[in-house]
């Protein structure tokens, strides 16, 4: 059993980066650009001195990395999607913008203990496949912080719009979800399309990060955009 929920986590996982791969994807992403820092980044990273490291997990093309690298702060940004990391390089050569952009997949982070001071996950968190290795995740991110290092987390949630985790099993899910047999309550795929996306109600979403190494210190709910500062509990 645990060798299929490795190679279905895999699998899932691939799902993901071909959905960020797509020509139609990356053209999104690359219109973000222009966004720079939103509101709740921007308070979230005015606690870090200037020259701080911060990491950046789901970069994509980089909007939030060069951002922040041009307030001045030392930026990695990271992706499971290869080729969004293409385009945040080509971007950061052609703009001469020192950030620091790689592909990785999970679990493992490519760096050493105690190398970041805060990390940043934007609508992330929602395509680790299992609830098991999503935790894992966060004790590998807890791994890469500062004592006290902190995360500020996004996730689009489905409180207002559905009512329960049955309302997304739709012809979609019926579709493909016969091609696994270790898919978890929550687990769905895109609308229209065969890749991986867990679903939480922001309830079911804060019990599973308490059970993270990480404390919750601050939370907004608003409709169905969670987003909250996560802090390391150091034992």
């Amino acid at each position: 059993m645990a060798a299929n929920r490795t190679q279905e986590s895999r699998r899932l996982l691939h799902s993901v980066k071909d959905k960020y791969n797509d020509p139609e994807e990356l053209d999104i992403r690359k219109d973000e650009l222009k966004d720079g820092i939103r509101k709740a980044e921007q308070a979230f990273v005015g606690n870090y001195p200037l020259d701080s490291r911060l990491l950046d997990i789901g970069c994509a093309t980089g909007r939030l990395c060069f951002a922040l690298a041009r307030l001045g702060y030392d930026v990695t940004g990271i992706d499971v999607a290869e080729k969004q990391i293409e385009q945040a390089k080509q971007t950061a050569e052609a703009e001469r913008v020192n950030v620091a952009f790689l592909q990785y997949e999970m679990p493992i982070l490519p760096f050493p203990d105690a190398s970041f001071a805060a990390a940043f996950m934007g609508n992330v968190y929602c395509y680790v496949p299992h609830r098991a290795s999503r935790i894992a995740f966060m004790e590998e991110i807890a791994r890469v912080l500062n004592p006290n290092g902190e995360v500020f987390l996004s996730q689009t949630v489905l409180d207002s719009v559905l009512d329960g985790y049955e309302d997304i099993y739709d012809d979609n899910h019926r579709k493909y979800a016969p091609d696994y047999k270790t898919l978890e309550e929550g687990d769905g795929f895109v609308l229209g399309a065969p890749h991986y996306l867990h679903f939480f109600f922001a309830e079911d979403l804060i019990a599973e990060l308490e059970t993270s190494p990480f404390q919750i210190v601050s939370s907004v709910l608003k409709k169905g955009d969670f987003k909250c500062v996560l802090r390391k509990q150091n034992t």
